[in-house]
């Protein structure tokens, strides 16, 4: 993924861009706002991080310029400043999600992966049985208790919710962690999923995320996964019936 950061402060600039192409992302980096315009006019990206305050004017009032310099609509993750209150999100001229600092880079990368999963098309509230994920609020509940799922792992949760009941496979599990080495090996995405099944399902009595071949599906808790299965085209074979013979 290309990666666009805005953001002049150097103790959070630098540890951010170096996290980031550690996991083997493109990243190209702005200080300022017009380095930025240079930047997003020349090159495609994926997404964009930027800081709420910049040294040369407020990243909102920087970012609705950048807004009309977009061939299409990029998603942006805005870093808050201290103090600040989180704006509207999604409207079309503002940021697409919003950290409150403190903010780690395992929170960033998970807010990038959530961005990706989404594209702009994606339904703000998730629901598979007694599982509930609002995406907006980054907030997971399951028959009415909170879930406490690691940021890394929430575009996990969203691809298995969208695709539900379908299969995902383990190539795209793996594109969601962010926060892993791309490509992500087969084993990597075992263990994100067993600590993702400590969340989901072992609090509760009925688990939902199933084991499928070369993928992972999360199904209600009262649906077995027979009952996945499409029922045959084929007709159901018929009894021939002989007349009787009568003795003479």
């Amino acid at each position: 993924m290309r990666i666009l950061v805005i953001e002049s402060r150097r103790d959070v600039s630098v540890p951010l861009v170096n996290h980031l192409e550690s996991l083997r992302h493109c990243v190209d980096f702005a200080a300022d706002e017009s380095l930025a315009v240079h930047l997003l006019s020349n090159n495609r990206f994926d997404t964009i991080v930027m800081a709420e305050r910049l040294a040369d004017r407020r990243g909102f009032d920087a970012l609705r310029n950048l807004r009309r310099l977009m061939r299409r609509p990029l998603p942006v993750l805005m870093l808050g400043a201290p103090g600040a209150a989180p704006p509207v999100l999604g409207d079309g001229l503002g940021p697409d999600d919003y950290l409150v600092p403190p903010y780690s880079l395992d929170a960033i990368t998970g807010r990038l992966g959530i961005l990706r999963r989404r594209k702009g098309k994606c339904r703000a509230r998730l629901q598979v049985g007694d599982l509930v994920f609002d995406v907006n609020n980054h907030s997971v509940h399951r028959q009415g208790h909170v879930v406490v799922v690691d940021e890394a792992l929430l575009p996990v949760l969203q691809a298995l919710m969208e695709a539900s009941p379908k299969r995902v496979s383990f190539r795209e599990l793996g594109s969601c962690l962010l926060d892993e080495q791309a490509p992500v090996a087969d084993a990597r995405v075992r263990v994100r999923m067993r600590a993702l099944r400590e969340a989901v399902d072992m609090p509760f009595q009925s688990p939902m995320i199933r084991n499928r071949r070369d993928g992972f599906c999360i199904l209600p808790p009262d649906v077995s996964p027979l009952s996945q299965e499409k029922p045959s085209s084929r007709r159901p074979a018929t009894r021939r019936v002989l007349p009787a013979v009568h003795a003479l």
